[in-house]
């Protein structure tokens, strides 16, 4: 009997997945007749149907295109004149290469909200809780200002932040009947967990810091919270009412601050909002992660990227360029493709000593970080634009309504090298690489490469 009840759940479950998946595209896709015969970006104005990408004059070697502008790329070799990329024709199969075009549409917050209601209410009719009512949510309201800036990345993406925290549901039943079966005093209970917190933040671990916040609060039954910023100098802080179910309240800071006039979200120290390694740009829609983040103490291996293949959340290309320089034995790798719900690209420093065994590589030092910047394109839309600064790991992840294929997406990145040795080390590294699909020119020290369709 319960593995039946597990099987129609399951059927039940995938069937509303899909049903969700084929109205939101059928809605997207709706009145539209175009039909496309070139794999790659859609044209844009000054380009033909055989070309697939836009004419771009006066643009110079080692001179990035301007946005909106889709740049030409350049043919390997350090004085090599720029050309075009090759268009594949796709017209046998409109329908893939509409896809290919467009991409696919992206979860968006209100599908999301409908399946978590609907596993949860299977669950509650599996387990005979029906007659009990429905799950509830929790009591969020939040302030016009949050609202705003909730508003500024929903128009530009399927992800609606502020429907997302006013539909977060109430998960505190467990921690209510365990308290009273095992008979838990949560307020002690919560006060240790603060004690913790505090612990935590004093030794600058942010993200245990708020664990803990998070177990002692939901131990202790969240019944409500108001959301609002706090002024603090010339940019504001997230900050949280909270009433428990015991009557008492809290305020409470996640390390969320943001910038009213340049639309930026960011954490303390570099280190991403709540620690968690990411910071966004509210305006343009765009996650990053900073210089401090926590994915610097991890370094790289080829066993990160297998993992990530296997996941269903990730589908994107990399290409890694490796050479010995400076007594050590260098990895420059790159990205682009679709990460969660974001299109994007990445570009990452390591490096490790001679003779190591195995595939993992460390993040570069902080003596041995380099001005990097790093262009998105589809077509002629430019998702990503970040601009030269020190990194070892640059990256952008745009919000949006679509998912691109990884092979649609054009990718421009720059590196400025310590010296010419590294300059004919790394570039000779590109030459060798077996895809052969990545070009490059050299301005000084300034290796500007192409990763086109």
């Amino acid at each position: 009997m319960k593995k039946m009840k597990v099987i129609v759940s399951l059927i039940l479950t995938a069937a509303m997945v899909l049903g969700i998946f084929t109205i939101t595209f059928a809605e997207e896709n709706a009145g539209e007749t175009e039909q496309i015969a070139v794999e790659g970006a859609p044209a844009a104005e000054g380009t033909t149907e055989a070309e697939g990408t836009p004419e771009v004059e006066g643009t110079t070697e080692g001179e990035p295109a301007e946005p909106g502008e889709t740049p030409d790329a350049p043919a390997e070799g350090d004085d090599a004149q720029p050309s075009e990329p090759e268009a594949k024709p796709m017209g046998k199969y409109p329908f893939l290469s509409k896809i290919y075009e467009r991409g696919i549409p992206t979860l968006t917050t209100r599908s999301f909200i409908i399946i978590m209601d609907t596993l949860r209410t299977i669950r509650y009719i599996l387990t005979g809780r029906i007659l009990t009512g429905a799950p509830r949510h929790f009591d969020v309201t939040v302030s016009e200002d949050v609202i705003s800036i909730c508003n500024a990345i929903s128009d530009q993406s399927a992800l609606d932040v502020y429907e997302l925290i006013t539909n977060l549901p109430d998960l505190t039943e467990p921690a209510r009947i365990a308290a009273k079966v095992f008979q838990i005093d949560v307020t002690a209970y919560r006060e240790k967990m603060y004690e913790a917190k505090d612990k935590y933040y004093e030794e600058g671990n942010g993200t245990m810091s708020n664990l803990c916040w998070l177990l002692g609060a939901y131990m202790s039954g969240i019944d409500s919270a108001y959301v609002y910023l706090e002024p603090k100098n010339d940019y504001y802080a997230i900050t949280l009412d909270v009433k428990y179910s015991d009557g008492t309240m809290e305020v409470f800071h996640p390390d969320i601050y943001i910038n009213p006039e340049t639309g930026e979200c960011f954490g303390p120290d570099n280190k991403g909002m709540m620690t968690i390694g990411f910071n966004c740009n509210a305006y343009e829609a765009l996650v990053y992660a900073p210089i401090s983040c926590w994915m610097k103490d991890f370094g790289f291996c080829f066993e990160y990227d297998l993992l990530t293949y296997i996941l269903p959340v990730y589908r994107y290309q990399t290409r890694r360029f490796k050479f010995n320089y400076g007594e050590k034995e260098w990895m420059i790798q790159i990205w682009k493709g679709n990460y969660l719900i974001t299109n994007g690209g990445e570009v990452g420093l390591y490096y490790r000593e001679p003779g190591s065994k195995g595939t993992f590589y460390n993040v570069v030092n902080e003596a041995d970080e380099m001005p990097m910047s790093l262009k998105i394109y589809h077509g002629s839309e430019i998702l990503v634009d970040e601009p030269m600064q020190m990194h070892w790991w640059i990256n952008g992840f745009k919000l949006g309504h679509r998912l691109y294929n990884p092979n649609s997406l054009y990718m421009e990145y720059s590196i400025q090298m310590r010296d010419e040795e590294m300059v004919k080390a790394f570039t000779a590294a590109i030459d060798a690489n077996m895809y052969h699909d990545v070009t490059y020119t050299v301005d000084g020290l300034t290796v500007n490469c192409v990763w086109p369709y």
